[in-house]
């Protein structure tokens, strides 16, 4: 399958407002969001286990760039800088994971990489100088991630490294999901992989209080395609609209803290969806006091509007 994330066109003022409702609400996940997931396990992979052989400093980075990622914050932007590095870029891309019968040791070989480790750590560092509270911290790092582009594949191909997607700025479901938890787990937070397989799809999960996890995982659960809240599981996917119902994989990356203050998030998440749902059920002509809230609900987490 291919296409994109649905990004809201940009209407000339005076528009009519019923159509940027239906595309935020309706359609704030569109696109074909599909990945590697369920193919790369199986595939045929060059094995290379979790050690890296020794490579000089100086190989490894070659080509230095700095990159600031956006994020935003309860609706105040900011950025994240990071100093990549086109020699570590090229190095991961000689390093393919073995394929493994047990699902979670095959994913553990993305965020378990060495040299990857030397360069990547500074990411988490960073997150916490631009965000003194641990919690903002997390919001951060979720923000970030959703904010890189996504990129669509073809369904056989192979997850790139969390590196990989920080070095091109882009990449799908898995390849972001893997981001995601390799920061939370930095940040010291329990994470888990989400894997959907009817749906092709992966999304990340965070260790939090019982009534803010999804189905009975133990995490909550984060988009991390697109900017969406937190615990926001409702979004459409694809032109047909289609949504996770299947009962996710469980794949736990790190032990760590819980996600506390979600209950924000979740609060949020709740009122988003009523608007939707009274979307769906009466039609998309919101009344003033529904359409600022979805505006302002949008303007918080980052989504377009």
């Amino acid at each position: 399958m291919s296409g994109d994330p649905y990004h809201p066109r940009k209407f000339p003022l005076g528009a009519v407002i019923v159509i940027l409702v239906i595309i935020g609400i309706a359609a704030i996940w569109g696109g074909q969001i599909v990945s590697s997931v369920g193919t790369t396990v199986t595939g045929t992979l060059e094995a290379s286990g979790l050690s890296s052989p020794e490579i000089s400093n100086e190989t490894l980075e070659k080509g230095p760039k700095t990159i600031n990622y956006p994020y935003v914050l309860r609706g105040k932007p900011g950025s994240i800088r990071f100093d990549a590095y086109r020699g570590v870029n090229d190095y991961l891309s000689t390093r393919h994971p073995t394929p493994f019968r047990i699902e979670r040791e095959y994913w553990l070989q993305f965020i378990n990489e060495s040299v990857q480790d030397r360069y990547l750590h500074q990411l988490a560092g960073n997150i916490r100088a631009a965000e003194s509270e641990p919690d903002n911290q997390v919001r951060t790092a979720i923000s970030m991630v959703q904010q890189i582009p996504y990129a669509d594949y073809s369904f056989d191909t192979a997850a790139k490294y969390p590196y990989h997607v920080l070095y091109h700025q882009d990449g799908d479901c898995d390849e972001k999901s893997l981001l995601l938890a390799y920061i939370l787990r930095d940040l010291g937070y329990g994470v888990a992989l989400f894997e959907f397989e009817q749906e092709s799809h992966m999304a990340v999960g965070i260790r939090a209080p019982d009534q803010y996890c999804y189905r009975d995982t133990g995490y909550a659960f984060i988009e991390t395609t697109v900017p969406a809240i937190p615990t926001d599981a409702g979004g459409e996917y694809g032109d047909s609209g289609k949504k996770l119902t299947s009962k996710p994989k469980v794949f736990v990356i790190a032990e760590g803290d819980s996600f506390e203050s979600i209950w924000r998030e979740h609060t949020d998440a709740v009122e988003w969806n009523k608007i939707r749902d009274k979307v769906q059920s009466e039609g998309p002509k919101l009344d003033s006091y529904s359409y600022g809230r979805y505006r302002n609900l949008a303007q918080t987490y980052g989504m377009p509007y």
